[in-house]
């Protein structure tokens, strides 16, 4: 990052804008992205300099010893990087380059690559563009050269001691621009692999429903093909060979490298028994050729992102060649693309006579397109128009529901996926970017409203849109592999998602860390769902795995792991059951499905927990039955309503206009507060200045609007900008953020809470002890399964009716009747699981 950042502050000819600022960013990207992708196919002595392979070391080092000439100064990348993309790499005569031409002598001997880096772009044709020698010196020499490059893309069971292309994606992390407003991430390897075998399981169950599933899963987690009956070979040989796989948020191609990954090695385990057997003779580069071309498709809405993704599979096909002469690089084009996957219409399956012509059917488009990805010169030009037209012509046939500026048009994209009988595609997989819904901009919120009214409301986090739109891109009975923040399992906005999954899908699994996070540098814990598109015909027959990886994620999810896994067995039934208005049950009403805690309960939950509410959960009672949940005061002003005793003395300001405040948990040690012991006062008063003449209080007041506090937005519409209202204070007070424990407190005289913490207020006869049962390993539990725990800094956040659901034991005083007793085993293991759910969440959120 810091020699990106040296850079790009380095290379001139930009405008000192915005607008320039943000063209000279995608330039040193373009930049870094071209020398990456050298130094990598360099590794497979396809270019070289006056005889010596390490082919830009050689060039820099030649370049160095030129003489400078005052009036035409050298530069690096004028005289020599131009001519090498223009003349060499994107030059499909390159090997028939002469000395007369010069360019021998400059760039060497080079092949002509193809496939789009290196074609002229705007800044090729920018002759103002000045990158120093500097910045190239500090590139290859300061950076690149202190690395072991290799061209292998390794796999979670193969990691070199090197810098494969998988760095690519790490580069993309750290150099798109404004990573964290965009909400980009790059998925780990060993999770990447995970999400593609549990897909591909689901995928061939599917299509092969003759083939065991537990053989299906030995195949795609072992590559052992010889629990599959010989008969069931064929069908799965077919349908890993059709198979198509999308990521509608591609980023930098984690997820089609892993898919393109898993598909090879299990096309070679299924007939490395029997290689007669093997119908594919083709070498490994045109097998990976053809996994690409037929398999693989991505959108995503960062250029940069979908550069970095095709430069992957680029290198993924140039470890495969063996030679001197390699064939030029396909183009990409169609396969990974440029675009806003969620803006366009929904992609129906669509009908030949729908929108496509006489002249042109969709695997008529197809055939083009495979044409133009092995195609360059004369016929890439001329097959581009001819598939540009076709596009033309679906555009307009479907006129009436046209796609934005910037959208991924997906019917259009990829119209020979959605046209029947296929209709979409088989395998959606994900890790769509986290962005909260309040960096959502208004008018994209409000069109996202209108496409997903079913799947999300206009709180809900991006990646809730990208649920539907990825159902959406699936067939009937395609598979949904997504990995993303846990939130919609436990907040209210999740309650839409939950309800659009249960009524268009089967979910399968969700997987969850309880020790660590999946991507160290966002503060987010997340999940992996896997789900098949299509109401199930029988809900209580269709069974969720709501699974807690219990070690490191790699560990954890290796097949003969079970001890490393907990798993609790829903129905879709009992889940829309559990979630549903128990007034409105049974109701056709949509709104009778309100939501549920899937996270809490069937996720976090320790197994006493469960055993706990099997035996005692219906002698108790909800804490919002029983008890007033309210956030603390709100001042609008802390500095002016919080008082310390030296502004309580400077002002002379009388006890009858304040009293004692807990601002925090950490102000008292005892859960008895003494109020005598609370460093600050809230400022109570509710008279008239009228009638405050002569007080300190007056006095107070006139300083603070002296200061301007009654100007703020949040005094100023007060009758009295100073007056915070009658407000009785509460007996009972606990805290609203929780680190390790929620510790709730019993307050005397007149001590008021602030709004970090929550005011509960019940019969006086019943705050002893509902306060000592609200602090009982019992309601900590609770208190850790009702609570957020999305931010990924280890801190729990319970809202007002998730805290409301606490269930507590029935206060004598209040029922008449005897206080449930745990047993000692029972308090025992609540102990043991209170302090592995905080030990858990502390560690997941330190790790990386």
């Amino acid at each position: 990052r810091r020699a990106f950042d040296r850079a790009k502050q380095a290379i001139a000819g930009f405008p000192h804008d915005a607008q320039g600022d943000e063209r000279r960013h995608i330039f040193t990207q373009t930049l870094f992205n071209r020398l990456m992708f050298i130094y990598f196919v360099q590794r497979k002595r396809w270019l070289s300099y006056n005889g010596n392979a390490e082919y830009l070391q050689a060039l820099w080092r030649t370049h160095q010893a030129r003489p400078d000439n005052q009036a035409a100064p050298k530069n690096f990348y004028a005289d020599r990087l131009r001519l090498l993309y223009v003349a060499g790499l994107n030059n499909n005569r390159s090997e028939d380059l002469t000395d007369a031409e010069n360019a021998v002598a400059l760039i060497g001997n080079v092949p002509f690559l193809n496939g789009g880096l290196f074609a002229n772009d705007e800044f090729d044709d920018d002759w103002s563009i000045h990158v120093p020698d500097a910045v190239i010196e500090d590139i290859l020499t300061n950076l690149f050269n202190k690395y072991n490059f290799t061209v292998a893309e390794s796999t979670p069971y193969d990691q070199e001691v090197a810098v494969d292309p998988e760095m690519l994606g790490k580069v993309f992390e750290e150099l798109v621009t404004g990573r964290h407003e965009s909400g980009s991430f790059y998925t780990p390897r060993e999770v990447v692999a995970f999400m593609c075998r549990e897909a591909l399981k689901a995928y061939l169950e599917t299509q092969c429903p003759r083939a065991n599933p537990r053989a299906i899963a030995a195949f795609v987690d072992d590559r052992h093909a010889a629990k599959l009956p010989r008969s069931q070979k064929p069908a799965i040989s077919a349908a890993l060979d059709d198979v198509r796989v999308v990521d509608p948020a591609c980023g930098s191609g984690a997820y089609l490298l892993g898919m393109m990954q898993e598909l090879l090695a299990l096309r070679d385990a299924l007939f490395n028994e029997n290689p007669d057997d093997d119908p594919d003779p083709r070498d490994e580069y045109n097998r990976k050729l053809h996994i690409i071309s037929n398999n693989l498709y991505g959108v995503d809405k960062d250029d940069f992102a979908v550069n970095i993704a095709q430069l992957r599979l680029w290198l993924s096909l140039a470890i495969e060649y063996e030679g001197d002469n390699p064939p030029p690089l396909p183009n990409l084009d169609f396969k990974a693309s440029p675009g806003d996957s969620l803006l366009a219409p929904a992609p129906k399956p669509i009908l030949q006579t729908d929108i496509f012509t006489d002249r042109i059917s969709a695997d008529d488009l197809g055939k083009l397109k495979a044409r133009y990805l092995r195609s360059h010169g004369n016929e890439k030009r001329r097959l581009a128009d001819e598939i540009k037209t076709a596009e033309h012509e679906l555009r307009h046939a479907l006129g009436d529901a046209a796609a934005p500026d910037g959208a991924a048009d997906w019917r259009i994209l990829f119209a020979e996926v959605f046209a029947q009988p296929r209709g979409g595609f088989d395998i959606a997989l994900a890790n769509p970017p986290y962005v909260r819904q309040e960096a959502i901009p208004a008018a994209t919120k409000t069109e996202l409203a209108k496409l997903y009214p079913q799947a999300a409301v206009k709180r809900s986090d991006l990646y809730c849109y990208f649920y539907a739109r990825a159902l959406e891109l699936l067939r009937e009975g395609g598979v949904h592999a997504f990995i993303c923040s846990n939130s919609w399992l436990d907040v209210g906005y999740g309650a839409k998602l939950q309800q659009y999954l249960l009524d268009n899908a089967h979910i399968r699994a969700i997987y969850e860390s309880a020790v660590e996070r999946q991507f160290s540098t966002a503060a987010i814990n997340t999940i992996i769902t896997i789900a098949r598109k299509g109401k199930p015909a029988d809900a209580s027959a269709a069974i969720t795995e709501f699974i807690q990886l219990q070690d490191e994620f790699d560990k954890a999810t290796a097949p003969d792991a079970q001890d490393k896994r907990r798993v609790i067995t829903k129905t879709a039934a009992d889940l829309r059951a559990a979630g549903s208005d128990p007034a409105k049950r049974g109701a056709k009403s949509a709104s009778a499905y309100i939501g549920d805690k899937w996270g809490g309960k069937y996720l976090r939950a320790p197994d006493i927990y469960h055993r706990i509410l099997d035996k005692y959960g219906d002698k108790m009672v909800r804490l919002g039955d029983i008890a007033t949940i309210r956030r603390g005061v709100t001042t609008g002003a802390n500095d002016f309503f919080y008082l310390t005793p030296a502004k309580i003395r400077d002002f002379g300001i009388e006890p009858e206009y304040y009293a004692p405040v807990m601002t925090s948990p950490t102000e008292s040690r005892a859960l008895l507060v003494d109020a005598a012991s609370l460093p600050k006062r809230l400022f109570l008063c509710h008279a008239e200045k009228s009638d405050l003449a002569g007080t300190g209080a007056l006095r107070y007041i006139q300083w603070g609007e002296s200061q301007g506090y009654h100007l703020r937005p949040s005094t100023r519409s007060r009758p009295r900008w100073y007056d915070l209202g009658e407000r009785q204070p509460p007996p009972i007070a606990m805290n609203r953020i929780i680190d390790q424990r929620a510790r709730v407190f019993t307050l005397q005289d007149e001590t008021r809470v602030s709004d970090t913490l929550y005011e509960v207020r019940c019969e006086p006869d019943a705050v002893d002890p509902l306060a000592s049962d609200l602090n009982d390993e019992f309601a900590q539990i609770q208190y850790n399964v009702e609570g957020r725990s999305n931010f990924g800094g280890g801190a729990l956040e319970l809202k007002v009716y998730e805290t409301e659901k606490i269930l507590t034991p029935p206060p004598v005083q209040m029922f008449g009747q005897g206080s449930i007793v745990f047993t000692q085993e029972e308090r025992k293991a609540l102990r043991e699981a209170l302090t592995i759910l905080v030990n858990n969440r502390r560690l997941r959120a330190q790790s990386s």
